[in-house]
């Protein structure tokens, strides 16, 4: 729950910094700010454990998967989507958790399952419909694709779970992270100087609450529960995302554009809840 709540408040803070900075200049600078952090805790590890050859490469491909691609589109994508619409698309990451899932752990899905994603579809074409009317289509897309990336991301690292503490595996994905986004180096020095302190101050929240705490928090409840169970709580996310979008932006989504997120992440839940054997 402490995941969802600093979650959820990012996407409020993307949407107010996008403002000032490119999508590759947030991203990078959040992520700077999390890399700092997260070396704090891994110190404190104990009995810490050298990646292989092959670990160390699925690192890499889970820090562009989960930290480059992820955000830099995320970031891309609010531009023209509101923060509560973005979360609404977000939430539905559990559905592609589980379809990896099927694939990879041979997690089954029964009937209920494919009514679900039929479901979730529907949810989905609404919102497509309803942002492209508003002249945001793209930014939808952008911010599907995000969120299959981040779906890869999180199903990658449960086998690497069972070895390597959770602190392990999500600093080693943020410094890989971190590293890929230093193309955006010049870019977001140029955004930086133009920063105002309160921008300074999202930042250096996002990296630290979003970024470092809440992927530290999301990978130890990967550990100790079943994939789509964890996966499942993200459909508080757009309910406080819509909240804190009204409170500190002043938002207010389209009613099609919300119908269809309520719908799309209602067939995420039953595909969670019944669609998967036990």
């Amino acid at each position: 729950m402490l995941t969802i709540i600093f979650w959820s408040s990012a996407f409020v803070g993307i949407r107010f910094i996008m403002e000032n900075f490119s999508s590759g200049g947030l991203a990078l600078s959040r992520y700077f700010v999390a890399s700092i952090a997260m070396a704090i805790p891994f110190v404190f590890i104990r009995n810490k454990k050298m990646p292989s050859v092959k670990e160390a490469l699925q690192f890499l491909i889970m820090g562009c998967l989960g930290f480059f691609i992820y955000n830099v589109l995320l970031n891309e994508g609010e531009i023209t989507v509101s923060a509560g619409i973005a979360n609404f698309i977000v939430s539905q990451l559990p559905l592609f958790v589980i379809i990896f899932a099927s694939i990879f752990y041979r997690e089954r899905i029964n009937r209920y399952g494919a009514f679900g994603i039929i479901i979730s579809i529907l949810g989905t074409l609404l919102i497509l419909l309803s942002e492209h009317q508003g002249g945001s289509f793209v930014g939808v897309v952008f911010i599907y694709v995000a969120t299959l990336s981040a779906a890869i991301y999180s199903t990658m690292q449960k086998k690497l779970l069972v070895k390597f503490h959770p602190i392990e595996v999500i600093s080693y994905c943020i410094w890989a992270g971190t590293l890929m986004l230093l193309i955006f180096l010049p870019v977001t020095w140029k955004n930086l100087s133009h920063a105002t302190s309160l921008d300074y101050m999202v930042i250096i929240y996002m990296g630290v609450f979003p970024g470092a705490i809440a992927y530290a928090l999301w990978a130890y409840a990967f550990k100790h529960i079943k994939a789509s169970i964890a996966s499942s709580t993200l459909y508080v996310m757009p309910i406080s995302s819509l909240f804190l979008a009204w409170l500190f932006l002043g938002e207010h989504a389209e009613m099609l554009t919300v119908m269809g997120g309520i719908i799309a992440v209602l067939g995420a839940v039953i595909l969670s809840k019944f669609g998967v054997k036990k």
